[in-house]
C-alpha cells in the first residue's frame, strides 16, 4: 500500500520510457507483482505451516516482507524493482495461515467472528496509514532539504526512505512475535520455544520492577484455584458432602471425532487440494477476485 503514492514517479525517475500512457504500464506490473507471487505461494506456505508450525511461517512471511522492501527501496532500475516486489509476494502468502491461527486462539464459536473483525480493521487503518506514509517519505530531499542533504543516500535512491521505514516496523513485528506469538498447531505446542521463554522472562522482571509481588500470574492462578475451591464446598450442604465420586451413568451421546480421527477419515478418502476447491469455493473466490 505504501508505494501506491510514488511508484509512478519511481518508474519515471528509471527513464526506461517517456510515454505516460509506459510508465502507467510499468506502474501496474510493480503493483501487481506482490500480488501475483502471493497467491502463486498461498496454498505452499498453508502446506508449510501444518508440518513446521504457525509461527514459523508468520515470521518468515514478517521478515520476508522487510528484505523486499529493502530490495526494492535500493533498486535502481525496473527488473530490481520487479523482483523486490515478487520476492515479498513469495514469501509472504499467509493469509491463510493467519486466518487459521486466529481459529485456532479462539476455539470458542461465539467469540470468533469478532476476532475475525481485528484482521480487517487493522487492514484498514493498514490501508490508510500506509499511503500517507510512503507518499510523506518519499523523495525526502526535495520534500524535507533542511533535513535531508543532496549527495546523500537518500538522494542517490530517494524511494529508499519509505521503504526504510517500513522495514523498521516489520523488524519490531518479528521480535514481538518470536518473543511472545505462541504456536498453535495442535501437534507442534509441546515443543520448546526459546524466543517465548525469553518473552516470559522479560514480562517477569518487569513485573518484578513494577508490583512488589514477582509472580502475578502465578498469584492470579493461585487466587483463582482457591475460590474454585470454595465454590466447590459450597455447592452442596454439609450432610451431603462426599470425598467418594458419584457413579457415571453410560452416556448417550457419540465421541466427537478427534483431530486424528478428521485426518484418518481425509486420508481414507483421498481428501486433498483438489477435493477442497469446491463449487461454493471457488465461487467465493471469483467474488474476492471481482471486489479486488
Amino acid at each position: 500500500m505504501s508505494i501506491f503514492p510514488y511508484v509512478y514517479y519511481m518508474i519515471s525517475s528509471f527513464r526506461i520510457t517517456t510515454d505516460d500512457r509506459q510508465i502507467a504500464i510499468y506502474a501496474g506490473m510493480v503493483t501487481s507483482a506482490f500480488a501475483f507471487a502471493e497467491f502463486s505461494t498461498g496454498v505452499v506456505w498453508g502446506r508449510l505451516s501444518d508440518r513446521v508450525g504457525r509461527k514459523p511461517v508468520l515470521l518468515t512471511g514478517l521478515a520476508g516482507t522487510g528484505l523486499s522492501m529493502l530490495v526494492f527501496g535500493f533498486a535502481p532500475n525496473l527488473p530490481v524493482a520487479l523482483l523486490g516486489r515478487a520476492l515479498g509476494g513469495f514469501l509472504n502468502g499467509n493469509i491463510g495461515v493467519l486466518q487459521t491461527t486466529v481459529a485456532e486462539m479462539v476455539t470458542e464459536k461465539k467469540h470468533q467472528p469478532r476476532a475475525y473483525t481485528i484482521m480487517p480493521s487493522v487492514w484498514c487503518l493498514g490501508s490508510i496509514l500506509g499511503p500517507a506514509l510512503g507518499g510523506a517519505l518519499a523523495q525526502p530531499c526535495i520534500s524535507y532539504p533542511s533535513v535531508f542533504h543532496r549527495g546523500t543516500i537518500f538522494d542517490t535512491f530517494p524511494f529508499l526512505l519509505p521503504n526504510l521505514v517500513c522495514a523498521v516496523i516489520l523488524a519490531c513485528g518479528v521480535l514481538i512475535g518470536i518473543l511472545f506469538l505462541e504456536e498453535t498447531h495442535e501437534d507442534k505446542k509441546g515443543r520448546r520455544d526459546v524466543g517465548l521463554e525469553t518473552g516470559r522472562w522479560l514480562l517477569a522482571k518487569v513485573w518484578h520492577d513494577k508490583s512488589p509481588s514477582s509472580e502475578l500470574p502465578k498469584l492470579f492462578d493461585a487466587n483463582m484455584e482457591e475460590t474454585q475451591a470454595l465454590l466447590d464446598e459450597d455447592d452442596a450442604p454439609p450432610g451431603y458432602r462426599t470425598t467418594e465420586g458419584s457413579p457415571r451413568l453410560p452416556s448417550s451421546r457419540a465421541r466427537s471425532p478427534s483431530r486424528d480421527d478428521l485426518c484418518t477419515g481425509a486420508a481414507r478418502h483421498g481428501l486433498g487440494v483438489a477435493k477442497a476447491f469446491n463449487r461454493q469455493v471457488i465461487l467465493t473466490i471469483i467474488g474476492y477476485g471481482i471486489l479486488a
